[in-house]
């Protein structure tokens, strides 16, 4: 019996790693349901905010490798021909997107799928980005959009994969009617401990995402900014630099720091690097304005690390297994009062909260369940 065909559409994937969490899920899918079903993904051969083609990727042209085939199309033969030909040529069962807002890899497949212009079952994961912090930044145009969409209806047919309820929520505010399943992002990254020394007082941090503003790296600088000098603190920025003039202003904050606030930019980590790289610090310091799942967050407690982050994300009851903090970002003095508290710890203190963090997302984490969650998500959309 032959496999059903799914056909993964996503602006950005590997080799490439600015486009973060996404890419993590796609690849972590991917690597679970291969077996399960013929897998297509196409993309583009560039990475986020670069026009530099990949070098070891060939474009316009279809890869297999380990049973997936992939599709790298080049900016300059990325058109309506070039993507229906391509959907038309797949003739997939379900067509999957991984964005709201990318016009050719998400709203252009809606529209064609509107005008009965492609058979396959669509469905559609917004990746967050309905959520009100995602949608706080350059509204006017997203609400713009929104409200065409649902006066022409371009959603009717459209089946919605959210991670988490609330997000399902989110969606179902701007369009009432549509149907959405539930099915929690996947992360395969392995459990281990760590064994990062810790001292009374001092205190390693690390930031772990896209900078962009809606990751609010500048919130966090200003909170490390009002720490009391006795304590000192090493803040590490790994990610891309998605929004310059963010990065500007950020800099701009750090230039002024005290001298017991110690900020380093080390760039981006591949995927292969993060792990190794997470072990170096004591907590996850990462307070976003929105995350649907929050990779970065689940690398984190998976390592051993416990995270400082925001209420707007899915992992909102850490203090309760003594994990972590999941804090509101209105409130800045009590990000200072916890981040004191944390530097405060010894280090048997901080090993407790360690192997707190790998029990609850250990827990939260059943991957052979999510597994058969994808698959009844694929199977659902025919």
């Amino acid at each position: 019996m032959s496999k059903k065909r799914i056909c993964i559409l996503s602006e950005w994937y590997l080799p490439g790693t600015k486009a973060g969490g996404p890419v993590r899920s796609i690849y972590s899918l991917i690597s679970i349901l291969k077996s399960e079903f013929d897998i297509y993904l196409i993309s583009t051969n560039c990475d986020l905010g670069s026009d530099t083609p990949y070098p070891s990727v060939k474009a316009n042209e279809w890869i297999t490798k380990e049973g997936v085939n992939y599709f790298y199309v080049s900016k300059s033969n990325l058109n309506k021909k070039t993507l229906e030909e391509l959907l038309i040529q797949v003739n997939a069962n379900v067509v999957y997107l991984n964005s709201f807002w990318s016009y050719w890899f998400s709203i252009f497949v809606v529209r064609l799928k509107k005008k009965k212009e492609i058979k396959s079952s669509v469905i559609l994961a917004p990746r967050g980005m309905l959520g009100s912090g995602a949608l706080s930044i350059k509204p006017y145009k997203k609400k713009m959009y929104i409200a065409l969409s649902k006066a022409r209806k371009f959603y009717s047919d459209i089946l919605f994969h959210a991670t988490n309820e609330e997000e399902k929520s989110d969606i179902q505010k701007y369009y009432p009617g549509c149907e959405v399943i539930v099915a929690e992002n996947i992360n395969n990254t392995v459990a281990a401990n760590n064994n990062k020394v810790k001292n009374v007082n001092e205190l390693s941090l690390f930031f772990l995402s896209r900078i962009a503003k809606v990751k609010n790296l500048h919130f966090a600088l200003n909170v490390l900014s009002k720490i009391p000098k006795e304590y000192q603190i090493n803040y590490t920025i790994y990610g891309n630099i998605e929004d310059a003039n963010y990065w500007k202003h950020c800099a701009a904050i750090i230039e002024i720091l005290p001298k017991n606030i110690k900020v380093h930019y080390k760039g981006e980590l591949s995927f292969e690097e993060i792990q190794e790289n997470i072990f170096k610090h004591h907590f996850l310091f990462l307070p976003t304005l929105n995350e649907n799942y929050g990779h970065s967050i689940v690398e984190s407690l998976l390592s051993g690390c416990p995270a400082i982050i925001s209420n707007q994300t899915p992992w909102k009851d850490l203090e309760k297994h003594k994990a972590g903090f999941s804090l509101d970002v209105k409130n800045e003095k009590i990000f200072i009062e916890s981040i004191i508290n944390c530097a405060k710890l010894n280090e048997l203190e901080h090993k407790t909260l360690s192997d707190n963090a790998i029990k609850y997302i250990s827990k939260k984490i059943d991957l052979p369940l999510l597994k058969e969650k994808y698959i009844q998500l694929f199977n659902k959309s025919e």
